[in-house]
């Protein structure tokens, strides 16, 4: 049978619905990022549409319906998400009123069309009032899965019309032993890293491991520089691409500062459970600086320049006062790179 790690408490109930066409009009997949909240409504989908005679074999994934939405051209399932067009990564009212369009054509030739929205909390409050009337009563044979990490930014119409699934990191061992299964090279590394979420995982092995390896080494290299050289960076982190690039940058520098952090709480505190034990003179002496006064008032810092990315603040304006306020606090510290 088909599974996503660690989501059985989920997958069995949502799965046995598909295949005897049970499923209600629409759901919220809710829960941390990367935990499989997408690949579990591409799997229902293919279930609650799949061809095969028998309920228990859905998805059977050689049908042509299974096959083609694996492949990502079958009609009768469509994943929305922000506006390619749009400088902001929302879901406007255009892109509403597109799928209410498309609710209200016949189906292709799926026992049920669904539409996945993705990320649902990017949709603009206007967006969601438009699909209320859609999201409650979706005509017969359609379905919708609202998949989010954010479900409290969800109007309260939207949660008050959807059944909500909840999803759950995945058990430290059990993400372990999957990764030394596949002969991960460093597996507890990377299993920190991941926190429970089997697709950051995975990421990470795909290169983001490198790419925030890469980033760790420009932080702490402009954290040693001038003040001249600090804002020159932070002015330069746009440059000329688009929001969507440089916004995954400057969420790479704030999960490296963060892990910092927390390695520099954990060498003060005499538990040596680092994320970034190839680096154990830079924790040494952020611990030194900053416990613990001083992380606390960073990590506040870092809470709020999270807050500020969700409000689309440039990079530069997000990024100078915290690196600045960063190499306050390190002192000395911060010469360490």
């Amino acid at each position: 049978m088909s599974t996503v790690p660690g989501q059985e408490h989920v997958l069995k109930p949502l799965l046995a619905a598909a295949q005897n066409g049970q499923l209600t009009g629409c759901y919220i997949f809710e829960g941390p990022e990367g935990v499989g909240k997408k690949e579990t409504a591409l799997l229902i989908a293919r279930a609650a549409a799949c061809e095969s005679e028998d309920p228990k074999s859905r998805p059977c994934n050689a049908c042509p319906t299974c096959h083609h939405m694996q492949k990502g051209s079958h009609p009768d399932l469509v994943v929305v998400g922000p506006d390619a067009d749009k400088k902001t990564l929302t879901i406007s009212v255009k892109s509403a009123r597109e799928v209410i369009r498309q609710t209200q054509l016949h189906r292709y030739a799926a026992r049920r069309r669904t539409f996945i929205i993705d990320p649902a909390d990017k949709m603009q409050p206007q967006a969601a009032n438009a699909l209320l009337k859609t999201l409650e009563e979706p005509p017969e044979g359609t379905g919708f899965i609202l998949v989010t990490h954010r479900a409290s930014s969800l109007l309260p119409t939207v949660l008050s019309r959807s059944q909500r699934v909840r999803f759950r990191l995945l058990p430290m061992s059990t993400l372990m032993h999957n990764l030394e299964a596949q002969g991960v090279a460093d597996p507890t590394r990377i299993a920190r890293l991941a926190d429970g979420r089997p697709g950051r995982a995975q990421a990470l092995l795909d290169g983001e491991l490198e790419a925030m390896d890469e980033a760790r080494s420009e932080l702490l290299e402009i954290l040693a520089a001038s003040p001249k050289e600090l804002f020159d960076f932070s002015k330069g982190l746009k440059g000329k691409s688009s929001r969507i690039r440089w916004q995954t940058k400057v969420e790479r520098y704030l999960d490296v500062i963060e892990s910092l952090l927390r390695d520099a709480t954990c060498h003060a505190i005499g538990k040596p459970d680092y994320l970034n034990s190839d680096r154990l003179e830079v924790i040494e002496a952020w611990a030194n600086a900053l416990y613990p006064h001083g992380i606390a008032r960073l990590q506040d810092d870092l809470k709020k320049a999270r807050a500020r990315l969700e409000l689309n603040v440039t990079a530069r304006l997000l990024m100078e006062p915290l690196l600045a306020k960063l190499a306050n606090e390190l002192g000395k510290a911060r010469m360490v790179s």
